[in-house]
């Protein structure tokens, strides 16, 4: 057994047996998010809701003042962001929070890794979002949101996983085959993820079928997604440095969403954007 299948076989029995921590999705985050597609919160429950966690609020408010949710003139509370932004954008907020707080929990040796695979999913995000409000799916712009947060969850917890193998059962392994086992498995393990969080099986169909040959092209956010991991490749956001890049004019995804050369121009500046901004917080 070469060290790639012994790799993806100590993995499945951990995952079969049930010895693994695998990431627990914020509690606040998961009941608003709920709540909002299912119509049943507004600003003032939700700012109700958040007011349990005081951090989360501080974060929040942060990215709120961002370049890329910001108005005229800075928000100073809770209340004020919510009614500026809407609960539906809150709640993306509060959703890429709790994600941050995922990937920023490791100081091992892949401490690194894992924030590269952050930016890149908070990259992921934010182009899948520009692309629906501006391609004319403005309705789908939150949902896209998070959807390109949670597109590479599978890679985190699978991430977690080799990192405790390497520290508690003294496996050597080469970035190749971490990457490999990655490649191998991510999808799955990703979907699996979002089953248990109890999560729309549309976020599923997204994480599995993110990397297919052939792929459903009626799929909107399947198509952002697709997309905007390829123009992050370009832009050299990807969280697996050393792969190809496609042309983007040439992709089916640019051609079922009807994307001009303009647009794509204008995605991979928004994408410089971020790298820029999330390299300047990381440092």
């Amino acid at each position: 057994m070469n060290d790639k299948q012994s790799l993806i076989s100590l993995i499945n029995e951990r995952l079969e047996s049930g010895d693994v921590e695998l990431p627990v999705f914020d509690d606040i985050a998961l009941r608003i998010h709920r709540e909002v597609r299912e119509n049943k919160l507004d600003a003032d429950e939700m700012c109700k809701i958040l007011e349990e966690d005081p951090v989360l609020v501080s974060e929040l408010l942060r990215m709120a003042n961002s370049s890329f949710f910001a108005g005229l003139s800075p928000v100073s509370n809770l209340r004020e962001a919510a009614v500026r932004l809407g609960v539906k954008q809150i709640a993306s907020i509060v959703f890429s929070v709790s994600q941050k707080r995922m990937y920023s929990a490791s100081n091992g040796p892949f401490k690194e890794r894992l924030t590269r695979l952050w930016l890149h999913s908070s990259a992921v995000s934010i182009g899948a979002r520009w692309l629906a409000k501006n391609a004319g799916y403005r309705n789908l712009a939150d949902e896209a949101f998070v959807v390109g947060l949670l597109h590479d969850v599978g890679k985190l917890s699978l991430l977690c996983i080799i990192e405790d193998l390497i520290l508690n059962e003294n496996m050597n392994l080469t970035d190749e085959i971490v990457d490999i086992t990655l490649r191998q498995l991510y999808c799955d393990h990703g979907a699996r993820l979002l089953e248990m969080w109890n999560l729309p099986d549309s976020f599923k169909q997204v994480v599995l079928h993110q990397d297919d040959d052939t792929f459903d092209d009626s799929n909107v956010i399947l198509c952002m997604v697709r997309l905007v991991n390829q123009a992050c490749i370009l832009e050299n956001i990807d969280d697996m440095p050393g792969q190809e890049a496609s042309n983007l004019e040439s992709l089916p995804e640019t051609q079922a969403l009807g994307l001009s050369e303009i647009d794509l121009a204008e995605l991979r500046l928004v994408l410089e954007d971020v790298r820029g901004d999330k390299q300047a917080a990381a440092a």
